[in-house]
């Protein structure tokens, strides 16, 4: 009995320093992913409908601002021939105000008298008081109408002046609205288009990884626990055998830098290694044309997985591929600044998390990733740093992993 006891006691120890598998079920077949990729693949042209409606939308409301910016210039000419008319119709004020004092100085026969009553009742006879009843009558009529005529002139004026700076007001405030939802709908747009991997891209990854799958799976297989078992990721180590960080995990420039950037005296050379025991889980180019790796961890003491994201590289590995279990001593490509880079570098990035996998609500696209990402920073977690034991500070270098 005792013989019995001490073997399951060495074959338990064994067991349990075993670095190979670990049978961390997410409870997910086969199948399971390729139903989630049908679905992936129809809700991608789902969006890519929505993003060709509203590209058509900011092309139409572009044009409702072209049209608006027309009619702006033409409302310039306007207001420039209004002002000109407002000068005309003052000067014409003018005109017909020194026309009045003039007839009044002409007829100015008395002081203080009704110069009209007074002119036309010292007529010496009948006919002459017709005659000035009748011009004293024109002179009246003709202030009036005048009067009239001013009056006319200013409201007409003052009328159009108002109607033009209302117009004025209306495009301006149309031209502000439009160019809102242009901004709004363009925010929309890129909101379905992702940012970093192309939603496109990431059906290839997706693709790939479950091409990996069937090599070694049935379809009722359980990913994880029948077949594909996750590696232990064992210790967490540095990606080059010399180097030294250049940038940290920290917000810059107002948004989160995911990574730790490393770089080293002789980048090119430098050869870039699995940070631990892990799946290879893609082999891509992101958005900007960078040489990316994915590799999945699943650590035994935390319970979790990890995903560490390894860009920029200037090559790969020839020997690598989706799907390939590697250890920290397997390395995966060469250090370089493909892509969107000012200099060659590593850019590596380690979140608990399956980055492009469905089976991790947190990470299954690059949008939810990226707001994980941000949120796991928020609540302070300290990235690559957290797990591996990198110099305290920049540019203090390293000659060992």
């Amino acid at each position: 009995m005792k013989k019995i006891v001490s073997v399951f006691l060495v074959l338990t120890i064994f067991l349990s320093f075993m670095p190979t598998t670990y049978a961390a079920s997410n409870n997910k077949t086969l199948r399971d992913y390729k139903n989630d990729l049908a679905k992936f693949k129809a809700d991608y042209a789902a969006t890519q409908a929505s993003i060709n409606k509203t590209q058509s939308e900011i092309e139409s409301t572009n044009g409702e601002i072209k049209s608006i910016k027309s009619q702006m210039i033409s409302m310039a000419a306007e207001i420039e021939q209004l002002q000109e008319d407002v000068t005309k119709y003052k000067e014409e004020i003018n005109k017909k105000e020194l026309q009045t004092k003039k007839l009044i100085e002409y007829l100015q026969l008395s002081n203080g008298r009704d110069l009209y009553m007074e002119y036309a009742f010292g007529a010496e006879s009948v006919t002459d008081f017709l005659y000035r009843a009748s011009v004293v009558e024109q002179i009246t009529d003709y202030n009036d109408n005048m009067i009239d005529e001013l009056d006319d002139l200013i409201e007409t004026s003052k009328n159009r002046e108002q109607e033009i700076n209302k117009k004025e007001k209306e495009l301006n405030n149309k031209q502000s609205e439009l160019e809102d939802k242009v901004e709004s709908l363009g925010d929309d747009k890129d909101a379905l288009s992702e940012s970093g991997v192309k939603v496109s891209d990431q059906i290839k990854i997706y693709e790939k990884l479950i091409k990996s799958y069937e090599k070694e799976c049935k379809d009722d297989d359980v990913i994880g626990k029948d077949c594909m078992k996750d590696v232990l990721s064992g210790t967490w180590r540095r990606p080059t055998t010399s180097g030294y960080v250049t940038s940290e995990f920290k917000m810059r420039n107002g948004s989160l830098h995911r990574a730790v950037d490393i770089g080293n005296k002789n980048p090119y050379s430098t050869k870039i290694y699995a940070v631990a025991s892990g799946t290879i889980t893609s082999i891509h180019k992101d958005y900007y044309g960078a040489l990316v790796v994915l590799i999945k961890h699943y650590d035994s003491k935390t319970k979790k997985y990890y995903t560490s994201n390894y860009c920029h590289m200037s090559k790969y590995n020839p020997k690598i591929y989706v799907g390939m279990k590697v250890t920290s001593n397997d390395w995966i490509g060469y250090m370089g600044m493909s892509g969107y880079a000012t200099g060659p570098h590593l850019h590596l990035e380690i979140f608990p998390c399956r980055l492009y996998d469905s089976a991790d609500k947190n990470c299954s696209t690059w949008s939810k990733y990226v707001a994980y990402a941000k949120k796991l920073y928020n609540q302070g977690y300290k990235g690559p740093r957290g797990l591996i034991n990198f110099p305290k500070g920049t540019y203090n270098s390293w000659s060992s992993r």
